[in-house]
């Protein structure tokens, strides 16, 4: 409840608003088991008023007076109870209208009234939703209680909306201003989105925002965040900018755009034509092809475009001829590939183009940077996904250095000439063009030390693994499941949840350990709140995407985090239930491999089921005793992959070192 708020203002507020068991979860401050157990246990539960058997949705006034009435502390924030409310009044085919609709109430305008506005929105808000967006444009500042708003909404809409991530939209508007590092004063966005890109170029300096739009509801919102955040020479169109150009005969001295995904029809049926495409017709397949030739088009002489790419674009054959031109003629300036997973949509990579008019002086070569050698050389900024500060610094660095004919970075940047790039691919990738070089000196006592310690490793592997004997064919053993341990309380479980917002007045933030950290044994870098009961401690056990296959007991690294999505952690009492024999029993046991997960839709693990999930009756002595040799086990496991690493870096350094001519072999009787 919010602070101050009468209960009967509250219920009016949220009536209507639904909730899944997991956001029960978080307003609740517990975890999602805990939900399932009070649907259980507790006969006068709010029942389901919508969504699935697997997914179903609660009355969120039912839920909250459920929760006081059971004396539960109601941990919804402001931006929690304004958000509810404006989820109910949505409507499902123009989702975006509702938010659009506090946009223009935060600026004190009346929506522009149009026939894809419904009636929830289409004459300012409720009475009582704008009383409420009110207070909390006077709590947080309106341009902010809208980013807020706006994030939620992202993140229910995740998968029908691409947002390009601030680190990113921060590098491309750097990468746009001039060689001085002063900002363009008029930017473009063809494809615009939320305006996160626009936004980005206004707060670097940019004075003229262009942006066009082919969903109404996105346009809108866009519009409206900008000009919350104090930027007034803003036009955003709505259309389709490759079929219906509103800003035709704009010309700016920067465009800056995430390319629409997955486009199957860009319109070249009606286009075959059109004047902009003076490097060739783009095939149908090409559509990122067509967006680079409607951005140069409108680039004032002098100016400059730069694109997110999927890494795909830099080498399809059809895309040659295309590719070929850009590259010959001077159009194509640089081209940088951003580290893995940079955007959701492009689980492939991402490359950024740098783009100018053809009609500047060309320069006789291209940029290529690969930013991914940047995380591979320190994997512990994988833990908040990238330390994109090292990226933005290298990346625009390398971008300045070429631009002004200094020595280049050859780690991670290489300028090839423009004829070595014409042949019958025109692959532009990065990663082929840009080569580390071994050092100019050979440290060959280095070199014996590594390939000592290399050998030493190797002897060390058959100590680690323990001594078995074989045991002779007895009666079944007893066994017993998850579901029933943990409701004799030899063992709690509860499942991870995306970042959840602290209490109203809490600061206490903790690290939140995702599924990709917890997979690759990466310390957890975002943040998230959650309570002490459900932070991740010593003899904690982690299932990672429902499958027990993967169990393991947490890290120190881990100690202290909050568990994220698809991440579910099993808590045993430690004089009942031994935290290495659970985990081993979990990865090992053959009635485990088959029936520990449900699966969703595509067949694969989606969560831990207890109730299918057993393990053998063994007294607390023989557990440690069976818990200590699955230890050994995975500490084998461990030193397999870092000999198989030092391996290949003893290797990757004798083939450097002889391929640069700074080492050369020994006659040895020993090989053939």
């Amino acid at each position: 409840m919010i602070l101050g708020m009468r209960p009967a203002r509250r219920i009016t507020m949220t009536n209507g608003a639904t909730v899944t068991a997991t956001e029960i979860a978080r307003i609740a401050g517990v975890g999602p088991a805990a939900v399932s157990n009070w649907r259980r246990r507790y006969a006068e539960f709010p029942t389901p008023v919508g969504g699935t058997a697997a997914s179903p949705q609660f009355s969120l006034p039912e839920v909250m007076d459920w929760l006081e009435a059971h004396g539960r502390p109601v941990h919804l924030s402001p931006v929690d109870e304004v958000w509810r409310a404006m989820n109910a009044l949505r409507d499902p085919g123009r989702p975006g209208g509702i938010l659009a609709a506090v946009g223009f109430h935060l600026l004190g305008e009346e929506p522009p009234r149009h026939s894809g506005r419904t009636e929830a929105d289409a004459g300012g808000l409720p009475m009582d939703l704008g009383l409420h967006v009110d207070a909390l444009g006077d709590r947080l500042g309106a341009a902010e209680a809208f980013e807020a708003l706006l994030s939620r909404w992202t993140e229910a809409h995740a998968r029908q909306v691409e947002v390009t991530p601030a680190p990113v939209a921060s590098l491309m508007c750097a990468l746009s201003g001039s060689v001085d590092g002063t900002a363009p004063d008029s930017v473009l966005d063809p494809a615009c989105g939320t305006g996160g890109l626009l936004l980005q170029a206004a707060e670097n300096g940019a004075v003229s925002l262009l942006g066009q739009e082919v969903q109404p509801d996105l346009a809108e919102i866009a519009d409206v965040r900008l000009r919350l955040h104090g930027h007034h020479d803003v036009t955003v169109a709505t259309g389709d900018s490759l079929l219906e150009n509103a800003h035709d005969a704009a010309r700016v001295r920067s465009v800056v755009c995430n390319l629409p995904f997955g486009q199957r029809d860009w319109g070249r049926s009606k286009l075959g034509y059109d004047t902009r495409w003076t490097y060739g017709l783009p095939p149908k397949g090409e559509p990122e092809l067509a967006w680079v030739q409607h951005a140069l088009a409108h680039l004032d002489d002098g100016g400059s475009a730069v694109f997110l790419m999927p890494a795909a674009a830099a080498a399809r054959p059809s895309g040659r001829r295309i590719r070929a031109e850009l590259v010959r003629r001077g159009a194509l300036r640089a081209v940088v590939a951003l580290p893995s997973g940079s955007a959701s949509t492009h689980s492939l990579g991402t490359h950024l183009w740098i783009t100018q008019p053809s009609n500047e002086p060309s320069s006789p070569d291209v940029l290529f940077i690969d930013a991914e050698p940047l995380v591979e050389a320190a994997p512990e900024n994988r833990a908040a996904g990238t330390d994109w500060k090292a990226v933005h610094t290298a990346v625009t660095e390398a971008w300045r250095r070429f631009r002004t004919g200094a020595e280049l970075d050859r780690a991670v940047s290489s300028a090839v000439p423009v004829i070595a790039l014409l042949d019958e691919e025109v692959d532009i990738t990065p990663a082929h063009h840009v080569r580390s070089e071994p050092g100019e000196t050979f440290d060959l006592a280095q070199l014996e030390e590594d390939r000592t310690r290399w050998h030493r490793t190797l002897t060390g592997l058959t100590n680690v693994l323990p001594t078995v004997r074989e045991v002779p064919a007895a009666d079944p053993q007893v066994l017993v499941s998850l579901e029933d341990l943990i409701r004799s309380g030899a063992l709690r479980m509860w499942r991870g949840s995306s970042a959840r917002e602290a209490p109203d007045g809490v600061e206490a933030r903790v690290p939140l350990l995702r599924l990709i950290d917890g997979q690759s044994r990466t310390p957890p870098g975002r943040w998230a709140y959650a309570p002490e009961t459900e932070r991740i401690r010593e003899g904690d056990v982690l299932v990672f995407a429902g499958s027990p296959q993967g169990a393991r007991p947490a890290d120190p690294q881990e100690y202290g985090a909050a568990a994220g999505q698809s991440i579910t952690v099993l808590r045993p009492e430690r004089d009942l239930l031994d935290s290495w024999f659970l985990a081993g029993a979990l990865t090992g046991g053959p009635r485990v491999g088959r029936s520990g997960s449900s699966t969703g839709p595509t067949g694969r693990p989606s969560r831990l089921d207890p109730g299918r999930v057993f393990l053998p009756v063994r007294e607390p002595a023989e557990q440690q005793r069976i818990g200590r040799a699955f230890r050994d086990i995975a500490r084998l496991d461990e030193l397999l992959d870092e000999t198989a690493e030092h391996g290949r870096r003893v290797a990757r350094r004798l083939a450097d070192a002889l391929a640069a001519g700074l080492a050369d072999l020994i006659d040895d009787d020993r090989r053939g």
